[in-house]
């Protein structure tokens, strides 16, 4: 994991800030993100840096250049995640809520269609983020796609050449 941090603005969203770590599989170690700007605390930036959960002042954050990012939107339920009793092995679940600290998700259901059918639901302890996959067009790709790319500009004559080197 990057050497990241959240900057905690008060109580409150100290609680969340400690809940989105937790959601993606680290171990907050019992903080719970009172230290905040609101309170001129010093030590108000929690994250992972070198590996280790902790909350953080801005001398450690250029000591070990460490980036400061925004606490993600939260994201509504049902979605397709990561889910973990370990934090080891990840299975590819339907989460539909959390819980008492637990991950709810359908039974065995890796797409929200598969997910339409099913009853049963099973609990996890943690859950993160599926990472999206970078999609690679290749310049062969893009010539098959030369006539359709011309429809596209409203080309429509073989005066135009269209050359991808």
């Amino acid at each position: 994991m990057k050497n990241q941090v959240i900057e905690v603005l008060n109580k409150e969203h100290g609680k969340k800030v400690i809940e989105y770590w937790k959601s993606i599989g680290v171990d907050t170690r019992g903080y719970t993100g009172y230290l905040n700007r609101s309170d001129r605390s010093t030590h108000r930036f929690y994250g992972v840096v070198n590996g280790s959960f902790d909350s953080y002042g801005k001398a450690s954050l250029i000591k070990y250049n460490a980036e400061i990012i925004e606490l993600p939107e939260e994201n509504s339920f049902p979605r397709v995640m990561l889910v973990s009793d370990d934090g080891d092995s990840w299975y590819k679940r339907v989460v539909f809520m959390k819980r008492c600290n637990r991950y709810l998700s359908w039974l065995k259901a890796e797409t929200i269609e598969e997910s339409e059918g099913v009853y049963e639901a099973t609990a996890w302890r943690y859950a993160k983020e599926v990472e999206s996959k970078p999609r690679t067009i290749t310049l062969s790709d893009l010539n098959s796609k030369i006539d359709d790319i011309k429809k596209l500009f409203g080309i429509d004559n073989e005066d135009v050449i269209i050359k991808i080197d």
